[in-house]
This record gives structure tokens, sequence and C-alpha cells, in this order.
């Protein structure tokens, strides 16, 4: 399956494999890649598979995206493009062949057709089945912070998937959606209620449709996170750990 490989000054910190569904970059936490820059847009760029073949399209962002030292608009990929997002590289190669049966049978999204929806960076990618969710998978292992730390949350009350959750992604959704990696149970629970972001040495979390409150403090925009937050969302409480 094609992928992405993710460098920052030469590190390869992690790769997005590409199925049916576009992947999307940008600065806000609800993209598919969060790149938490200021010369990155909110929403700026995206990959997604036209027939054959992938193409990269910049979604008018503000300092633009480069694919070998050039500017584009749109570009459709070949092995070993090097897309370049402020000071983030994407190289993209497709090394391990042509998409596998079950993604050839999963109905493509094209610009315009759905809206767009939040997702996580999942443990992997859902390939066979139809949905207007964007998927992308995270790294097999959790990318640690440039100290070597890992962000983890482990579930205090409330039901969720596992009592346990390695924030292995750069975006991490909490909500009842199926693609989302910490789940939410329960008719009223929203699709995507947060996002927990990477940022620096550090995680932030962002309230995306539900409840949300730290140390019993509402949290009603972006807040960084601290070794021992007792975060509640909508229901499920975590404590967040940085070690």
């Amino acid at each position: 399956m094609p992928k992405l490989i993710l460098k920052f000054d030469e590190r390869e910190l992690q790769e997005l494999a590409i199925g049916t569904h576009p992947i999307t970059i940008g600065r806000l936490p609800d993209n598919n890649l969060v790149i938490d820059n200021p010369a990155v847009s909110g929403r700026h760029a995206r990959v997604y598979r036209e027939g054959d073949h992938y193409v990269l399209e910049d979604l008018k962002s503000t300092n633009g995206t480069f694919v070998n030292d050039k500017p584009i608009a749109r570009h459709t990929l070949l092995e070993g493009d090097v897309i370049l997002v402020a000071k983030h590289t994407l190289v993209f190669t497709r090394q391990e062949g042509e998409p596998d049966a079950a993604d050839h049978e999963a109905p493509a999204v094209r610009a315009g057709s759905a809206p767009l929806k939040p997702t996580s960076l999942l443990a992997g990618l859902d390939q066979g089945r139809p949905s207007q969710v964007y998927d992308a998978v995270v790294p097999k292992t959790a990318i640690p912070t440039a100290q070597g730390r890992i962000g983890t949350v482990k579930v205090i009350s409330g039901k969720s998937s596992q009592p346990e959750f390695v924030l292995a992604a750069v975006t991490t959704m909490i909500g009842k959606a199926d693609n989302a990696q910490i789940k939410l149970y329960g008719w009223f629970k929203p699709d995507v209620a947060a996002a927990i972001a990477r940022k620096g040495e550090g995680f932030s979390i962002t309230p995306m449709g539900g409840k949300l409150s730290i140390n019993g403090e509402q949290v009603t925009g972006r807040r960084e996170m601290a070794n021992g937050d007792v975060i509640d969302v909508s229901g499920l409480t975590l404590k967040f750990s940085l070690s």
C-alpha cells in the first residue's frame, strides 16, 4: 500500500498508509496528520486517491505546499516525491506495491463529496469498510518526544474499549465514532468529544463536541496537559501521565 513517510530534521517520525480516504494535513487537531507549527495552516493540504494515482492538493494554505522544492496547487504524486509543509517533509512511496483487493472495494471519497469528520490516527487502517470518515494509521510504537517521554491515559471511571491507552498518534480522538481510538459508549455520546494532540515536548487537548473538564475545571478551548491531570470527557474519566 502507498504511504507517506514523515520526517523532520532528517529524522523519520512515522509512516502513514494511504487508503481509499484522504489524509488531511494541517495545524488543527481534526486533521489526520497534525503539525503544530505557526507556519502550517489549520487545514493545509490533503492526499487522496484518484483512479490508480494519488494526488496531493494544497488547501489554499497561507505559506503553500511544495513538491521537490516547487510550489504546487495540485500534483499527481510519483515515487520518491518529497513534500514540504513548513519545515516538515513527507516522502511518498509505493515501494510495497499496489493497494490490495479490499482497498479497491471501498469507495474513494473525492473532494466535496462528504463533509470532513475528525478521526484518530488509528493503530491500523480499516481498508474494507465503506465509510465517509477519513482514516489513517499510526506508528507501530509510540513516538517519544525529543526527551524520550511517552504520553498515556488511564481510565479511572466510565466505560471504554481498554483500561489504558498509549498516545501513539500525532492526534488521538475520543468519541463513539467507529474509528475513535479512545472509545465512548452510550446512545447520546458525541462521535468525537475531544482531541489530544502532541505539542512539542507535551500534549494538549481540545473539546470537539463533548463536555470536557480537567481537574474539575471546565475546558472550552485548547488546553495544555500536565502530568497527573484528571480529565473528564463526556462521562469518561482519564488520568494523564507523561513519563
